[in-house]
């Protein structure tokens, strides 16, 4: 017994000397960034491909083999349009890679999960991200095979969703039957605000006009974005909720950024947190409680895992990249990277979607630089560190207080 207290107590131990050293990840250049992403997403390329991924999220998460090809595709995407030296070897892995992923998404199997009744048909959630993953491929390149076919579609679907926006009462559109998420809204949203983009603006007024409705359902406690509402009426079922409040405001930064930073502002107030001096996002509104799902994942001390991660790129979009790299380390260091020449995996591959939230974030993260005053937590390790040799003087106190009572028995005896 005392042989396997002391191997429960040395792996602890590992453990948490483990996590205060990746705290002191240092800062990657842009190289190094793009390099460590491509890591990350040369890992789930093989598990997508070769071990069936997308059936195993399905099997975890309701959406989950549409929402891990999205990612997937979406954070190619946006290493490509990073890329200020215009690497070609980069662009057509980018957009062979998110084709792959978009080509998923848009099978009988990524649709199956989604009901055809709905409007637009399986719904907007369904929908919306497809539509995004696309825009997202056009911004990247209109020259490659086949574009045309994807271009056409991408263009009838904006117009299907922009059809079924109009004629809905409520600002925020089914994604099943009977239910309507927001954070969806905003995702379909940002896809039309692309094609505005991309080709001669055709959806300026119905976006304005959304945004509008929007502004006249907010959480009347935070008077921020409402995590799931009533959708024939738009009226808040449940209040702002960290899991989709970042990527609400990842999505409204491209679609209207002024009131996209009067949101953030409001989510740095009421969310964004430490936790024994780490950077976190709360789950629920400072002073709120509430239990994990299926959409935040594990709440620990009223931190939110998926709200957390999803910050990343959030924050990177509002001029606070110090505050959005103290996150990453955060989330780096607890994470137990793996790496090797070929792939980066967190967890040691155990969740995958995370992996794809923190590639996206931090693909996200290379686009944006600010000279701005930029809002940082100071001094933000001190504090675990503190508390983390507290936790090993307590740790190891039996072993020690066992050798110190021999000691002086020992002296005692001699005497």
């Amino acid at each position: 017994m005392r042989y396997i207290l002391l191997f429960i107590l040395s792996v602890l131990t590992i453990a948490i000397l483990w996590i205060n050293i990746g705290l002191h990840k240092k800062d990657d250049n842009r190289a190094e960034q793009k390099k460590d992403i491509q890591l990350q997403l040369h890992f789930l390329e093989t598990e997508l491909k070769q071990n069936n991924l997308g059936e195993r999220m399905q099997q975890l998460f309701p959406e989950g083999y549409v929402f891990i090809h999205a990612l997937y595709g979406l954070s190619w995407c946006e290493l490509a349009l990073a890329d200020s030296l215009h690497d070609e070897k980069l662009k057509e892995k980018a957009i062979k890679e998110a084709l792959y992923a978009f080509d998923q998404i848009n099978s009988e199997k990524g649709m199956s999960p989604f009901q055809i009744e709905l409007i637009p048909e399986n719904g907007i959630f369904y929908c919306g991200w497809k539509n995004y993953l696309l825009s997202k491929i056009l911004q990247v390149d209109r020259t490659f095979n086949s574009h045309e076919s994807y271009e056409a579609l991408f263009k009838e679907q904006s117009k299907e969703i922009a059809a079924a926006v109009k004629q809905s009462n409520s600002p925020y559109l089914e994604s099943y039957s009977g239910h309507a998420w927001p954070a969806d809204m905003f995702v379909t949203m940002a896809s039309l605000k692309n094609y505005d983009k991309l080709y001669k603006p055709k959806f300026q007024s119905d976006i304005q006009s959304w945004i509008g409705s929007v502004k006249k359902k907010l959480d009347p406690k935070t008077h921020l974005i409402p995590h799931k509402v009533h959708p024939e009426t738009g009226a808040m079922i449940e209040g702002a909720r960290g899991c989709s409040i970042g990527l609400s405001l990842r999505m409204l930064g491209e679609i209207d950024s002024a009131f996209g930073r009067e949101q953030f502002d409001l989510a740095r107030t009421h969310f964004i947190t430490t936790q024994f001096g780490l950077p976190a996002v709360r789950e629920y509104p400072k002073g709120t409680f509430g239990l994990g799902d299926i959409d935040s994942g594990p709440v620990i001390l009223g931190v939110g895992f998926s709200g957390t991660i999803v910050m990343i790129g959030t924050m990177s979009m509002y001029d606070h990249p110090t505050l959005a790299h103290q996150q990453y380390k955060t989330i780096h260091a607890f994470g137990f990277e793996t790496k090797n020449d070929e792939e980066k995996k967190y967890l040691f591959g155990a969740l995958p979607m995370a992996d794809a939230f923190i590639a996206w974030g931090r693909a996200t993260d290379l686009h944006y630089s600010s000279s701005q005053p930029n809002v940082s937590f100071k001094n933000w390790r001190l504090q675990f560190h503190l508390i983390s040799v507290l936790v090993l003087l307590i740790l190891w106190m039996p072993v020690w207080w066992g050798r110190v009572k021999g000691w002086v028995k020992g002296k005692r005896k001699s005497e």
